[in-house]
């Protein structure tokens, strides 16, 4: 068996209520983009994968690729990863592209990838991120109807000009709500962006300032509070955070393996979030194993689209179940229409699918509506 045929697709669908997400201040997102491969084997086999892009820039990666893919067997899993790690040296990140080669294995042995790669199944507990900047009278309510679904927890996002008002938005929200249920935080500052309007980049001393504001407000977990290559400022955090029981989590955009080496070696987060459209799943199997055996815990950022939350669930099977998964509060921001058995949770749960490979039936007229195919080749 060989990979015989590459595609790429540019993928933009738009979403049923625009919204300015806290990661990109003073940016109106109206739609949700990835990049989407498809390889086919010489056995007729197909497997896909997505790719995080903002907008277009992918647009050269199947020229840059295809020399690489072609011709492989997709049973050589290390072999692929080779390849992409050679693909990367022009600049490219490639690692996303390997699920569509584990999607193909699990068809071609009738078992699901998650069975493929030795995790259980059990049901899925998920926590609800909201995208926007906390307001605590509106997400006051967001957390109560989340409260009522089931879901297990729900993550704020702070963005303000100053310390003091994090903290008085953070302490006002848990004022509102039922004291015991879980909250998480995220500040976005892993991948600091800024298109429409300034905001501060949080230094340690700021991060601390923080936690010291808001450590009687029973907070779950902060998430991302630094840049994510500031390993040893990330583990001198994690400690005073400790003090006061409350989890350091992040490294969702960081770049596989490699990198979360190094975490682990200066101990920078509690919570490690490998998003397999990132990392590609080679990288993060390591890397959960490796988080795992150090007693430390595993949830990956799932927050981009609905194939990217279905590709992470799998992984998520190889974690102890402890720490819930993400889901997004704005569901729309999901592209449940291209798929036909989109992953929704119910009273707070996902179900991993049972069907061989990723277990994702796409609706291909719906992929013509709203992609793009900017690259083919076969050989």
């Amino acid at each position: 068996m060989k990979i015989s045929k590459i595609e790429f697709f540019h993928i933009f669908i738009p979403i049923d209520e625009p919204f300015q997400p806290a990661w990109i201040p003073g940016y109106t997102q109206t739609r949700t983009g990835f990049t989407l491969i498809r390889l086919t084997t010489d056995t007729g086999l197909t497997g896909i994968s997505v790719g995080m892009s903002f907008a277009k820039e992918h647009a050269g990666l199947g020229t840059l690729v295809a020399p690489y893919l072609l011709g492989l067997d997709p049973e050589d899993p290390e072999k692929f990863h080779k390849r992409l790690i050679e693909g990367s040296y022009f600049g490219q990140r490639n690692f996303w592209m390997d699920t569509a080669i584990y999607d193909i294995l699990g068809k071609s042995k009738g078992e699901p990838i998650w069975k493929l790669i030795g995790g259980k199944k059990k049901p899925i507990p998920t926590y609800w991120a909201t995208a926007e900047v906390c307001e605590p009278e509106k997400h006051s309510n967001i957390i109560e109807r989340a409260r009522q679904l089931g879901y297990k927890g729900v993550k704020l996002r702070v963005h303000a000009d100053t310390v003091e008002k994090d903290i008085e938005t953070i302490t006002q929200t848990r004022d509102l709500v039922d004291q015991d249920y879980p909250l998480m935080i995220d500040a976005n500052q892993g991948a600091h962006v800024s298109i429409g309007g300034y905001i501060p980049i949080w230094t340690l001393e700021r991060a601390k300032a923080f936690i010291e504001g808001i450590k009687d407000a029973n907070i779950y977990w902060l998430e991302e509070p630094l840049e994510m290559h500031r390993y040893e400022e990330l583990g001198e955090l994690r400690e005073y955070m400790n003090l006061f029981g409350i989890y350091l989590a992040g490294g969702e955009l960081n770049y596989g393996w490699n990198e979360v080496r190094m975490m682990l070696h200066f101990g920078s987060y509690d919570i490690y979030q490998s998003d397999i459209t990132t990392y590609g799943m080679y990288d993060t199997i390591t890397c959960v194993k490796n988080v795992l055996n150090r007693g430390l815990k595993y949830t990956p950022h799932a927050g981009s689209n609905a194939i990217g939350l279905l590709i992470n669930m799998h992984c998520y099977s190889l974690s102890d179940y402890s720490v819930p998964l993400e889901y997004s509060y704005r569901s729309s921001s999901y592209d449940h229409s291209l798929l036909i058995n989109p992953p929704i949770p119910v009273d707070g749960y996902l179900e991993l699918p049972d069907s061989p490979g990723l277990g994702i039936e796409i609706d291909w007229e719906k992929v013509r509506q709203y992609g793009e195919k900017f690259f083919e080749l076969e050989i």
